[in-house]
């Protein structure tokens, strides 16, 4: 049997869905695959919650075969947390099987046991959690305040306090005076920093680009640390006074820098005022006597002498922190401790050993902070993943959105330093991180105080340049130690990687001062040290200013996806991503890419290749030195010098402006001719255009028309649709008088007859061409005749042998003609010539009017988008006329065919029958076929829509005869050598790619090269997955949306049709359009406000759906023949108040 028969990835989407902690009362899909010959008795899931107990639940196969079955279940997470554990029983001949978590209890894929495993867990967290979202932008700085900077003498400052011992030179190291016999600390050093001196560096902090002072205890207490309180309302007068304490929260404000507090509430100081040991100060202590106010504060066993202390040390006797006296006085009471100094201006806590501090008293806490202050902040003292903290046997809801906001990041410190020093390679510190990951919050993810240093811990600078270990030096060995010359530079090396990894991760970045100044030091006191004021590492002080600068310049790096991506040997790897307008937490942000690679090696250069379709493009810049690499195909390539991290932006490049449009075919347009065309009505939409604010107007192909009246399967690639031509601009330039132009009947108002139209048309266009030869051609039909020359007498001549022929196929004229023999050319040229020269007359007509239409539009900042084929038909003047770029047998046939493979909508695929070219030819002159029909699109039209954009990467080629698609290949197309051909030549090509359909990450990495924008379409974005979970519209910045297009039916009649037909869908289409009703109105403007509001740069809406209209207003069924591109708009459709309307939209939406 696979030893690896069972599976399930707690932190894979197929396996555990939705990824994470979740809120309660989630429903989370859990998925077990089993791979066994036979299939089991039994499938069970596991599930246990503290306080509630056990509960299993049979689970049921839901894909595959026996051999390959997934089993799932849906569960309701309960109401509270803070975790729900799980894993599975399998019971398979006879034999129970479980599977849970991995040994290392990371998450993630689990493991096989033959006893009960230990489990996966679900964080459950509260309706309504949530961080402050200025604190998760924010970079902290912890200060040990006596050892930061010496102020200004004050005269409010006393220059000693009774037993205390000051140093007399700044640069001294710190030491604890013990008793020589019992070892405990008779005496404390001080530096004399004070607050004043937070205040003068205050510019320092600014310039190094802190946003939060996190301040080690400040209250009145005996010690050089002050975790021993004395009086919780005063400051230690070393530091200053309360009103001093003011100064510096204002002054920091200013600043745009908030004052954390270190909250020391599990106990107090026994020299103090609530304990008074020594009779320090006036009053009763509890110490003193049992009828103290203060008595029933404290735990004791013998009184006075013996009582409950912090890990046995006497100076810091134990409260009873749900003593009712207690609570108020630190959290309650109007002059609380905790109101006390918010209205000092504080901006938050960080509470002291929190897991020693009963949950009601933590709960209690934070309510009332919030209460007063929604945005503070509360950070927790917790040194192991606090999700599951179990303390005191009881486990803790830390996380669950009504206790702490963060905590002291020291699993993610010791995960960095396990990485860097050898104990962890990149695939352990991945699991790690990732285990982080799965058990926290988002919102405490993104919230966590991420550290290196703090006052508990030996300086990250000692450790990392692998100093002895602390336990084999003695303590005088330890006061002295200092790093070699060859150790300080491995160290600082290191450290500048850390750096890099810890502000471009998920949380708060946390500097411990004199860390970035360059301080070493063992643990407690060698490790608080003071700050080097004037010797500091310049080279680290400057590349911690450089790496928060860049954190706060790229929002990115705050509030940006995090996904890990490369885990190998001595390189880890992740990308920060932000898309779609909007960061993790839906907050508007910019469109950004950073992917981060460290390689801790000391003397390995490290060449690191990683695929990285669908998280970057383009080109990537490496900020640190400047240097750029390009994503070739989807792969990144980077080489990494030892110990170097690397931080690559991706450019973000965007091809066009926000703006919007509306997507309308000219035929569409009102006209009393029976067909839209460029007259009257064309500029009469230009101005609605105007007054809607709308900037682009997209067309369908503008080339003469050729079977089922499709513009796709186009007569010319060059030439213009002559039943676009405006008679009333005929009878204004005196080629047509009012009875020419007098219809017959009156046409249809709703559609397009075309066979009536091309009658009626045609015989004006005679008329006209007979008027025209009258008056004789002038300098500007000569003009236009020379510079067409290349397209435009071999289309003369086609159309001309289409009529002189009846309109057969041309593999169905003389093969002299049909094979483009000199001789027979010159022939019908002689014969033909007048009927040459009318179809020169009508490109002539048509190309004089559309562009006078095109100036106007510009004139008035709408710009054309055009559409060009990929193919062309194969009864056409090009292939006719170019021959040899085609796939073409000697009769001229194709000999192989364009068309899609099968897919969803299709069994047998899709049939078009276009000739496929032969790129290898077109490639031999530079592909100038391509160049000329791209120059001459580019005259009529401002953007081009490539349709079928993915054929230039790779082709669905069908061999002829075939009945249907099915039996054909891929073929590769010219991909980015066409492309670079036709920019080199053309310049900067204005492309719209449409790659719709199923579409290969090699097409997105063609489309990605040029930064041409693709195209999302919410017909088919919008819906749910297979779990009935709504999908959110998700878009970059460089694409066009619509609401559907051509090819789509309209809104009204995809919801009613597609929509309607399927609840669960209807259901999630209904919540994410928001919809209050299903009148047509509402549904399709929900709709355009969802494409408007979206983060793609265009918008583009059918004007069927702006005028909320139903099936029959449809474009174009794909896959039918006849009955389609008949759609015609009212003249009264377009109404002042619909374009105010687009107006209003338009300015709501910023486009």
């Amino acid at each position: 049997m696979n030893p690896n028969w069972l599976f399930h990835n707690s932190q894979s989407l197929a396996f555990r869905s939705p990824f994470g902690a979740v809120c309660c009362h989630t429903e989370v899909t859990l998925k077990l695959k089993i791979m066994a010959a036979s299939r089991p008795e039994a499938v069970t899931l596991r599930l246990w919650q503290d306080g509630s107990g056990e509960q299993k639940v049979v689970m049921k196969p839901a894909a595959g075969t026996v051999a390959n079955a997934i089993y799932q279940t849906k569960i309701t997470v309960p109401a509270s947390g803070p975790v729900l554990w799980y894993y599975f029983i399998v019971v398979l001949g006879g034999q129970t099987f479980y599977y849970g978590n991995n040994r290392d209890q990371l998450g993630g894929a689990g493991e096989i046991y033959d006893s009960p495993p230990p489990s996966f867990q679900i964080t459950i967290y509260q309706q309504g959690n949530r961080t402050p979202g200025w604190f998760k932008d924010a970079v902290m700085y912890q200060i040990f305040p006596d050892r930061f900077y010496q102020g200004e003498s004050d005269e409010r400052v006393p220059a000693v306090k009774k037993g205390c011992v000051i140093q007399s030179d700044w640069g001294n190291t710190p030491y604890y005076i013990r008793d020589v016999d019992t070892k405990e600390i008779v005496a404390y050093d001080f530096f004399g920093g004070n607050l004043r001196g937070v205040i003068a560096k205050l510019p320092y902090l600014k310039e190094l680009g802190i946003s939060v002072l996190y301040l080690n205890p400040v209250f009145e207490s005996p010690s050089n640390h002050r975790y021993d309180t004395g009086d919780y309302h005063n400051i230690d007068p070393l530091l200053g006074d309360n009103e001093l304490f003011a100064e510096l929260c204002a002054a920091a404000q200013e600043q745009g820098m908030a004052v954390i507090l270190d909250g020391v509430f599990s106990h107090t100081g026994s020299d103090s005022i609530y304990f008074n040991k020594y009779g320090t100060y006036p009053g009763e202590g509890a110490y003193q006597s049992p009828q103290s106010s203060y008595y029933k504060w404290y735990r004791f066993t013998k009184y006075p002498d013996q009582y409950e202390s912090w890990w046995g040390i006497d100076t810091l006797p134990n409260v009873e922190e749900n003593e009712p006296t207690y609570t108020d006085f630190i959290i309650h009471h109007e002059n609380s401790v905790l109101k006390h100094w918010l209205k000092q201006g504080i901006k938050g806590w960080r509470l002291d050993v929190v897991d020693e501090l009963p949950a009601k008293f933590v709960k209690d806490f934070a309510q009332t902070l919030k209460t007063i202050d929604p945005e503070a902040v509360l950070i927790g003292e917790v040194w192991e993943d606090a999700s599951h903290k179990v303390s005191y046997g009881s486990l803790r809801e830390y996380l669950c959105g009504d206790e702490l906001d963060s905590v002291m990041n020291y699993p993610f410190r010791q995960i960095l330093l396990d990485f860097v020093l050898g104990q962890a390679d990149a695939g352990k510190t991945q699991r790690a991180l990732m285990s982080l990951y799965e058990n926290y919050p988002r919102e405490q993810f993104y919230a966590m105080m991420n550290l290196l240093g703090s006052h508990d811990v030996a300086r990250v600078l000692t450790l990392l340049g692998e100093a002895p270990p602390r336990e084999s030096l003695s303590i005088t060995q330890q006061s002295k130690h200092r790093l070699t010359v060859r150790q300080r530079r491995l160290a600082a090396d290191r450290l500048k990687l850390l750096v890099v990894w810890q502000m471009t991760f998920p949380g708060v970045p946390c500097v411990y001062y004199g860390d970035e100044a360059g301080v070493e030091g063992y643990p407690d006191p060698f490790n608080r040290r003071t700050y080097p004021w004037g010797q500091e590492d310049a080279e680290l002080l400057e590349w911690h200013k450089r790496l928060i600068a860049l954190r706060h310049r790229y929002p990115v790096l705050k509030t940006g996806e995090w996904l890990p991506v490369y885990a190998q040997g001595d390189v880890h790897g992740y990308v920060r991503r932000i898309t779609n307008g909007k960061d993790v937490f839906g907050q508007l942000q910019p469109d950004n890419t950073v992917l981060v690679l460290l390689n801790r090696s000391q003397d390995s250069r490290v060449q690191v290749s990683l695929d990285v379709r669908g998280l970057c493009r383009g080109t990537m810049q490496d900020v640190l030195n400047g240097t750029e690499t390009v994503v070739h195909s989807g792969s990144l390539s980077v080489e990494l010098a030892p110990l170097e991290g690397k931080i690559l932006l991706q450019v973000e490049k965007t091809a066009y402006p926000r703006q919007g449009g509306i997507l309308l075919h000219p035929t569409s347009l009102p006209s009393k001719y029976g067909i839209g065309d460029l007259g009257k009505e064309a500029y009469e939409f230009i101005n609605f255009l105007y007054k809607g604010r709308q900037k682009l107007w997209q067309i369908l192909p503008l080339n003469p028309v050729g079977f089922g009246q499709s513009p796709y399967q186009a007569l010319s690639a060059f030439a213009g649709n002559p039943l676009l031509i405006s008679l009333g601009k005929l009878v204004g330039e005196g080629l047509l008088g009012a009875a020419d132009v007098k219809v017959p009947r009156p046409f249809q108002t709703d559609q397009v007859e075309f066979a009536a139209v091309q009658q009626f048309k045609e015989q004006c266009f005679r008329t006209a061409y007979a008027n025209f030869k009258l008056k004789g051609a002038g300098d500007d039909y000569q003009e236009f005749v020379a510079d067409q020359a290349e397209w435009l007498d071999d289309y003369a001549l086609f159309m001309a042998l289409k009529q002189h022929f009846s309109g057969v196929s041309w593999t169905e004229w003389p093969a002299a003609l049909a094979s483009r023999q000199q001789a027979a050319l010159l022939e019908y040229q002689a014969l033909l010539q007048d009927e040459m020269n009318y179809q020169r007359f009508l490109q002539y007509i048509f190309f004089k009017q559309w562009l006078a239409l095109k100036r106007y539009a510009n004139q008035w900042g709408v710009k054309l988008v055009g559409d060009m084929p990929i193919f062309v038909a194969h009864d056409s003047a090009d292939v006719w006329a170019n021959q040899q770029l085609f796939e073409l047998d000697d009769a001229g046939l194709p000999k192989k065919v364009a068309g899609v493979p099968p897919d969803y909508f299709s069994e047998t695929g899709q049939l078009w029958g276009n000739p496929h070219y032969k790129w290898a030819a077109m490639a031999k002159d530079d592909y100038q076929w391509w160049v000329d029909r791209f120059r001459s699109l580019l005259e009529l039209v401002d953007i081009i829509r490539v349709d079928h954009f993915r054929g230039f990467e790779a082709y669905w080629e069908i061999p002829a005869g075939e009945q249907t698609a099915v039996h054909g290949k891929w073929v590769k197309g010219p991909g980015e050598a066409f492309f670079a051909s036709l920019e080199r030549q053309l310049g900067k090509l204005p492309i719209i790619a449409e790659d719709l359909g199923v579409i290969t990450p090699e097409v997105d990495d063609l489309k990605d090269a040029f930064y041409y924008p693709g195209m999302k379409v919410l017909h088919f974005a919008l819906g749910c997955d297979e779990d009935q979970c709504c999908i959110p519209f998700v878009c970059e910045k460089n694409c066009v949306v619509y609401t559907g297009t051509h090819d789509n039916d309209t809104t009204l009649g995809w919801y009613k049709k597609d929509v309607s037909a399927e609840p669960d869908q209807a259901a999630c289409i209904h919540k994410l359009l928001q919809l209050e009703s299903i009148e047509p109105e509402e549904i399709c403007w929900q709709m355009i406000e969802l494409a408007y509001g979206s983060h793609a740069n265009m918008a583009i809406i059918p004007l069927q759906d702006i005028l909320c209209l139903d099936s029959e207003a449809r474009m174009n069924t794909p896959g039918t023949v006849g009955g389609n591109w008949l759609w015609r708009c009212r003249k009264e459709a377009l109404t002042a108040e619909l374009a105010a309307r687009l107006a209003a939209l338009v300015g709501r939406h910023k486009r």
